[in-house]
């Protein structure tokens, strides 16, 4: 469940290099829910009866998971915990992966997948969760993968990963490039 899950969020991310992509609506969104039912919706459609997408799935212990992906055929399930990175400092989001995707979204047997999904939509920087330096995006989802890495090796038989959704926009516009004389 951890490889396709993985695979289908980079899938997401050749999305948002494709022309058709919703990297400029996506990055317009400021709430939590409205992004998770856009990428749930694009899990599901890459679906291919593989797996179904929950989203707010209730655990025992009443906490609500972004998304979910349970497999069709084995009793597997990959969690997604969402965040807006933009407004999250890098401490808060270092600690999501053991409190909060962890300890109260994979505690059940089958959920030994899960993914910490971090997007972006504005140039920023972060402290980095234990220097205090100062990092931008992609340290920061580097030092989100080394917690899950360190969590995934020492408690064994979990996985989990950060990604990093980058909704900036890639490259001036045609017009903007004009205007700055390139």
């Amino acid at each position: 469940m951890f490889a396709l899950m993985r695979d289908r969020l980079d899938d997401i991310d050749d999305l948002l290099l494709q022309d058709e992509s919703p990297r400029e609506a996506w990055a317009a969104i400021k709430d939590e829910h409205l992004m998770r039912r856009e990428i749930a919706r694009e899990l599901k459609n890459a679906a291919k009866q593989i797996y179904v997408v929950d989203q707010e799935s209730v655990t025992a212990d009443e906490k609500e998971t972004d998304i979910r992906l349970r497999s069709t055929s084995l009793k597997q399930i990959g969690t997604i915990e969402l965040k807006l990175g933009d407004e999250r400092s890098g401490t808060n989001l270092f600690k999501t992966i053991k409190d909060q995707l962890l300890t109260k979204y994979m505690a059940a047997d089958e959920c030994r997948a899960g993914c910490l999904l971090v997007t972006i939509a504005r140039e920023r920087e972060w402290k980095h969760p234990k220097t205090g330096k100062k990092i931008g995006f992609e340290q920061l989802i580097a030092v989100l993968n080394e917690e899950a890495e360190r969590l995934s090796q020492e408690l064994g038989g979990v996985s989990l990963m950060a990604k990093g959704l980058d909704l900036r926009p890639r490259l001036k516009t045609e017009k903007q490039a004009r205007s700055n004389g390139e």
